[in-house]
């Protein structure tokens, strides 16, 4: 059981009204379209403000040029880069730039009934200094989430701890974890592994996140050995599979195969992906076949075909459907529906980014079902790669904005503003 004597306040919902909602059974599913439930946490000034970047990221050659100019600009410290990066794109997608400044965005979440997954933007780490100060914040990360029963856990990028060189000449070998020759391997497995132990411990959930093809193997490795030594009894680490890349169902079939084998519980967060631009330019630039569906068909019906699997084996399988895809998320619920699945059942939850599908999270949220978002923090500098994927690559800034925005409209409207 968590501790909720944390920093963070609790803000529970009626919970009698809850508990009769998650009883009875849903035949509905929840309105995606109610603008007062999604930005009812929002004021009219930050309603407009939010109207205002999502106009703005709408406009594709003008997101492709503020990311590579103001990449530039933060990397070479230009004056007033970071404040205006972090009072646009970092303001909304990102809860500040440390754990104790996130803690207002986190309590907002929780007073609409959602939970929170702690993100420190890091991620490829040049130095072992920077490789302990990532282990530190994660390690600082687990415990916060143990305190505070809106905060279920954190995420590890393994490049944050571990060499991304090291990963890729890794990367078409079986590593050998009972014979580690490597300094570098050993320190960064034992980051790891202190992290995860913690979160066995303290009741918190870790979640390492997927990253390139041409390490995600050493990193698919690394993950089974740590979901074999902590979830034995309870769901602690999760892995991620990244649906755009042909080969993840079978991947995903096969993991649960090998974990049922060797005693221990399986447990992934379900993407889509986010390194779908650099991906194809690798394969390119190598001749090799690129990882990625032939199509967004294709992508889709590996979602879904993976969603159906999890709720098939939810009595094994500790599913997050991280998604913006509201035509996914509406299976899920179906399925759930279907088996006769309670909304808030342990091993079935919901998530998105911050700042973004907020007609998601909240709405799903008000209806019973377990629901976070993943919460971004960190410096600017630190978190920038991860507002270039966004921009560039996240369909929900891009293809999607049109919905967002629309619904902004829809609710300046309503308010009269």
């Amino acid at each position: 059981m968590k501790n909720s004597s944390g920093p963070v306040r609790q803000f529970p919902l009626a919970e009698q009204a809850l508990e009769d909602f998650r009883t009875a059974r849903p035949t509905e599913v929840p309105d995606f379209r109610d603008t007062v439930s999604t930005f009812r946490h929002l004021s009219d000034a930050r309603l407009l403000g939010t109207r205002r970047l999502f106009r703005l990221m709408g406009n594709r050659w003008l997101t492709r040029i503020m990311g590579s100019l103001g990449l530039r600009a933060v990397e070479y410290n230009l004056p007033g880069a970071e404040w205006m990066v972090k009072n646009t794109v970092y303001q909304q997608f990102v809860g500040g730039v440390s754990l104790e400044e996130a803690i207002p965005v986190i309590e907002i979440l929780a007073e609409r009934g959602v939970d929170s997954i702690l993100d420190f933007g890091a991620e490829g780490k040049a130095t072992e200094r920077g490789r302990d100060d990532a282990l530190e914040e994660s390690l600082r990360a687990v415990e916060f989430a143990a305190s505070t029963d809106s905060v279920i856990g954190a995420v590890v990028k393994l490049t944050s701890i571990i060499p991304f060189e090291l990963l890729e000449q890794l990367n078409d070998t079986t590593i050998d974890f009972e014979n580690i020759t490597d300094d570098k391997l050993k320190k960064g497995l034992e980051r790891l592994d202190r992290i995860c132990r913690l979160g066995r411990e303290r009741g918190s959930e870790v979640y390492i996140d997927a990253e390139e093809s041409w390490i995600q193997h050493s990193i698919d490795q690394i993950c089974e050995r740590m979901m074999s030594r902590y979830n034995c009894e309870k769901h602690t680490v999760f892995t991620t599979c990244q649906m755009y890349r042909h080969d993840r169902l079978d991947f995903l079939k096969t993991s649960h195969l090998r974990a049922r084998q060797d005693g221990y519980k399986l447990a992934l967060k379900v993407v889509r992906g986010a390194y779908m631009v650099k991906e194809r330019k690798r394969a390119e630039a190598t001749g090799k076949p690129s990882p990625i569906q032939p199509t967004i068909e294709a992508t889709h019906r590996d979602y879904d075909a993976a969603i159906a699997y999890c709720v098939e084996h939810h009595d094994e399988i500790a599913c997050c459907l991280a998604s913006h895809n509201e035509a996914s998320t509406v299976k899920l619920i179906r399925a759930m529906q279907e088996k006769g699945i309670r909304c808030d059942h342990p091993n079935l939850r919901f998530s998105q980014l911050l700042g973004m599908s907020g007609n998601l999270t909240f709405n799903l949220a008000e209806a019973g079902y377990n629901v976070s978002k993943y919460m971004v923090y960190g410096p600017v500098k630190d978190v920038f790669p991860y507002l270039l994927r966004r921009a560039q690559e996240n369909t929900s800034v891009t293809g999607e904005s049109g919905r967002e925005l629309s619904m902004l409209d829809q609710e300046v409207r309503r308010r009269g503003l």
